[in-house]
């Protein structure tokens, strides 16, 4: 696995969150089928179960929030740079995400004002990034569409079972997990194909 991981270039601890993250998911799918045979469906860990814990809504649905902001800019920005990169760019992810803080505190978490920004501020942080290269912007605008797209899709067949517009930042997060994953094996398909045709120029 280290020399899989050294090969694609990769930073070990990345891949080690990601395969805890994908472990945690796959020991959850496992805990609610246990429950559902044992016949404790309220006990299972679901949109609905999570609602109705009495927790401070408030401080977990900003946090949800700009946990999906934040790794909604990593899904944008490494469709345009290589995963290796990750130690250079995680300061700038962490200044991205102070800057919209204080504009969600400012314009009191505006819909509009949090989309204008994730999509300028991606695009002005790829330019800057990538020495103001123009051609790595249209990349940055290509790799926001195709995430809008993905998402869009992977929202399409649950809007049936959950009005997204009624539930907080929490339950949309733990809906959108799918599409991190998609968005997640793409990117690792991108980093196999460069990693492959770099050997193969060398």
């Amino acid at each position: 696995m280290k020399d899989f991981l050294k090969w694609l270039g990769v930073n070990e601890k990345v891949a080690k969150i990601v395969v805890w993250i994908m472990i945690a998911m796959i020991m959850l799918i496992l805990t609610n089928l246990l429950l559902e045979s044992m016949g404790l469906p309220f006990y299972k860990i679901t949109v609905d179960n999570i609602k109705r814990i009495a927790t401070n809504k408030e401080i977990i649905n900003h946090l949800s929030s700009y946990l999906t902001s934040l790794l909604n800019f990593y899904c944008f920005v490494f469709l345009v740079f290589r995963i290796k990169e990750f130690k250079k760019i995680f300061p700038y992810s962490m200044l991205y995400m102070v800057v919209f803080f204080i504009l969600m505190l400012i314009t009191k978490s505006n819909f509009v004002v949090a989309q204008t920004y994730i999509f300028l501020g991606t695009l002005a942080f790829i330019f800057f990034y990538s020495k103001r290269k123009w051609k790595n912007v249209l990349y940055g605008a290509l790799s926001i569409i195709i995430n809008t797209v993905i998402q869009y899709l992977c929202y399409l067949y649950k809007v049936r079972f959950v009005d997204i517009t009624k539930v907080g930042h929490l339950v949309r997060f733990i809906i959108g997990l799918d599409y991190f994953i998609i968005m997640f094996i793409i990117i690792m398909v991108k980093e196999i194909y460069l990693k492959k045709r770099s050997e193969k120029n060398a």
